[in-house]
């Protein structure tokens, strides 16, 4: 008998992945540890280790699942809330991990999202942050959401200011979206939290709303509702695609924001072609797109020009080596919003700069929280 571990050509493989499933410290969010990846992942077919071909992510979503079913059972048999919510948020995390760039069963990728978020809702229902759950509907696409309050509230009373976060591609809002909630709600501002068209449960269901301006504008319709969100004092924040989309609605509505992040978004992506395969298929999952001139089409069509006065405060946090949104296309867009957009570069990083997530993301938190907080 050996202790379990990743061996070393497996660890090679998916070593650009381990931060991403490590995501922060989140004490909400649904999380795995360090013990989970290699209790999924001890044993992997040596024979199956091409990050482009089907069967690694056949393999690799059949030990997550076989993880979070384990995970759901202990939580059955746990005999306290406190253990019941842990094991459901590691759950929910493995669910989501078993499906993530799993794209050989469309409904068996749905039923994994919706294992995780069920896991996740019966573990609020043990205890969690302050919040509102409930949905919203866009067109004929049904947007649930989270509003969720800071645990302290402000000694000054009045409403909370308030940041919209956006998920990208393959993220949960559960999962990494949740977590950078966490960061902003440290902070003393709310966050809104939802699965947009083509976003969170609603991924392959509908395709990601190119215009999605007009879904951030009926989100803002909703908390100007609210009568304890100050919707005169709104963040936006996106990650990776999400983060493209905080470029987006900055250039669209920015007067309706005091500051918006973009998390490795870009004005345009890279060719189509030019994707490993993986991202090919995530976009086409996420876009119920076709062939690769369908999709280099839609490619066309996000392309964001970057002309005009900006009217909000943007940060952009990049890595020089990402090759799905190219850093010279953000350089530009740098230069031409001027002093309203502030870019910062991670040389030696790729897509979402996970080896410094640690970093930024408390850098990314104040950054929001000096725009959001302070008193006029």
């Amino acid at each position: 008998m050996r202790p379990a571990r990743v061996s070393e050509p497996l660890y090679r493989v998916c070593s650009y992945f381990i931060p991403r499933l490590m995501f922060l410290n989140a004490s909400q969010a649904a999380q795995i540890h360090w013990g989970d990846l290699v209790l999924a992942l001890q044993g992997f077919p040596e024979d199956c280790l091409d990050l482009g071909s089907a069967e690694f992510w056949r393999c690799w979503m059949e030990r997550w699942a076989t993880l979070g079913h384990d995970y759901r059972r202990k939580a059955s048999q746990s005999s306290s809330a406190a253990g019941r919510k842990t094991l459901l948020r590691s759950a929910a995390a493995c669910f989501h991990w078993a499906e993530f760039m799993y794209f050989s069963d469309p409904v068996r990728k749905r039923e994994l999202r919706h294992e995780a978020k069920r896991c996740f809702h019966a573990s609020l229902e043990l205890g969690g942050p302050r919040m509102r759950l409930g949905e919203l509907v866009y067109g004929d696409v049904v947007m649930p959401y989270y509003l969720v309050f800071p645990e302290e509230r402000d000694p000054r009373g009045g409403a909370a200011p308030c940041v919209i976060l956006s998920n990208g591609l393959d993220s949960m809002t559960e999962v990494e979206i949740f977590a950078f909630a966490e960061l902003f709600l440290a902070r003393g501002m709310a966050t809104f939290l939802f699965d947009g068209p083509g976003q969170g449960i609603n991924l392959g269901q509908s395709p990601i709303a190119i215009q999605f301006e007009g879904v951030v504008e009926r989100v803002i319709g909703f908390l100007e509702g609210q009568a304890d969100v100050d919707a005169g004092s709104l963040g936006f924040f996106g990650v990776s695609f999400g983060g493209y989309l905080a470029l987006r609605i900055a250039r669209a509505i920015g007067s309706r924001f005091k500051g918006v992040i973009n998390l490795s978004g870009g004005p345009r992506l890279a060719p189509f072609s030019s994707l490993p395969r993986r991202l090919k298929e995530d976009f086409q999952f996420a876009f119920l797109g076709g062939d690769a001139p369908g999709m280099q089409d839609v490619f066309r069509r996000l392309e964001l020009d970057p002309s005009g006065a900006l009217r909000t405060d943007v940060l952009s946090v990049h890595g020089a080596l990402d090759d799905i949104f190219p850093l010279a296309e953000l350089e530009a867009l740098d230069r031409a919003w001027e002093d309203r957009h502030e870019l910062r570069i991670y040389d030696t990083e790729a897509h979402v700069c996970l080896n410094y997530i640690g970093q930024y993301s408390v850098e990314i938190a104040d950054w929001m929280s000096a725009r959001l907080t302070a008193r006029e």
